[in-house]
């Protein structure tokens, strides 16, 4: 009896949710079209500002040296004057200042070493690619030079590189692909499960309470207990679906978008039956628990207004967790992340995306996901059997 109930008000809020063009708006447009949108822009803008960098380095050379005609060769490089470098380099008119000393030349040739300026502004990625290309040009400059003194010894360059190291990366191209997605999955994976229940649960409790739909439903013969069941589940299917499209839009960006992952194939050779399970579990019970944190909210507010206020917050809990973890490598995660909530969701989705699951950090990290989705429910469950709380004011 109590299945053949929970079924029934979850197949309802279900099909509601489903007619609600704002909820399908918010889980499914935004995933799919916004953020392969942004990414796309965002690739294109990086690829206009790459090629207009190359394309066009004017800068200023304060001095003479043999080291000019070596500037002058670099792809896209224009020697300019003006009347004020350091105010046409902050406008963005110029790239670089390069100061050469009178006596630059003359230190060279007499075998010692010389010094000289190259002045830039690192809030212009142009800039910044023009002290880039300068700084090999004057590399390059440097070498040939060494190479000529070593010939009037009599040396070789040997002399004065006598080890050479050959590095190997012993890398997979499927732990090198699961590498790069492992900074990128978690954080919209847990951010899309966050967000992508919120409206739902919002409207399942807040909402109804505010049109008094909510009261006649808990003045039916159905236990509160399968009442909340059934919108747990349904806010849980709606931040999964909403997961799963962003994952969709993501597999899309890195196929057919303009993002460039040199020397990296996109590939889900990193998947194995138990590394799925344990991202399989992972999603479930985040989507678990941020449903019982939002479903515990929405029963607090007084308003569907206020409700929203209160969702706010989950989106922060969501993403410090995400962005504190983004950089590191498992191997470095310490072993209590794997026991505060949302972190061990964090971490265990990185150790997936790395093609390798510890068993230790697999049993605490879902073992604790389990006891704070048990223990959010239960508070939620004890929040939505007070009669106040269910009934407007």
């Amino acid at each position: 009896m109590g299945r053949r109930v929970i079924w029934t008000v979850f197949r309802k809020e279900l099909l509601d949710l489903f007619r609600d063009r704002k909820t399908l708006l918010g889980t499914f447009l935004v995933p799919l079209v916004i953020i392969p949108f942004v990414f796309f822009l965002l690739g294109m803008s990086y690829s206009n500002v790459e090629k207009e960098a190359r394309a066009y380095i004017p800068i200023t050379v304060h001095g003479t040296s043999g080291l000019v005609a070596a500037l002058e060769k670099i792809p896209g490089a224009r020697i300019v004057q003006t009347e004020h470098p350091e105010q046409s380099l902050q406008a963005g008119e110029l790239r670089a200042i390069i100061t050469i000393p009178p006596s630059f030349d003359d230190r060279i040739q007499a075998g010692g070493s010389a010094e000289l300026t190259v002045a830039y502004d690192s809030t212009n990625q142009k800039s910044v690619y023009a002290r880039d290309v300068i700084e090999q040009t004057v590399k390059a400059y440097s070498q040939q030079i060494v190479a000529e003194r070593l010939r009037h010894a009599g040396l070789s360059e040997n002399a004065i590189q006598p080890i050479k190291s050959t590095y190997q990366n012993m890398a997979t191209e499927e732990r090198l692909s699961g590498g790069m997605l492992a900074g990128i999955i978690p954080l919209m994976l847990v951010v899309s499960l966050a967000s992508g229940g919120v409206a739902a649960a919002n409207d399942l409790v807040a909402g109804e309470k505010e049109r008094g739909t909510l009261e006649s439903l808990m003045t039916a013969p159905i236990a509160a207990n399968h009442i909340l069941t059934a919108k747990l589940l349904t806010v849980m299917v709606m931040s999964t679906m909403s997961a799963m499209a962003s994952l969709v839009s993501v597999s899309l960006v890195l196929g057919i978008g303009p993002l460039d992952m040199e020397g990296t194939e996109f590939s889900l050779g990193f998947l194995s039956p138990a590394t799925a399970l344990v991202l399989v579990l992972t999603v479930l019970l985040l989507s678990a628990l941020f449903a019982g944190l939002e479903l515990g909210l929405s029963t607090i507010a007084k308003s569907f207004k206020e409700g929203q206020t209160y969702m706010s917050g989950i989106i922060f809990v969501a993403m410090v967790p995400s962005y504190m973890l983004m950089p590191l490598n498992p191997v470095d995660i310490p072993l209590y992340h794997y026991v505060l909530p949302v972190f061990n969701g964090v971490a265990l989705c990185k150790e997936v995306f790395y093609g390798k699951v510890d068993p230790m950090h697999g049993l605490i990290g879902l073992g604790t996901m389990l006891l704070y989705v048990a223990a959010i429910i239960a508070l939620t469950a004890k929040l939505f059997r007070r009669e106040g709380a269910v009934i407007k004011n």
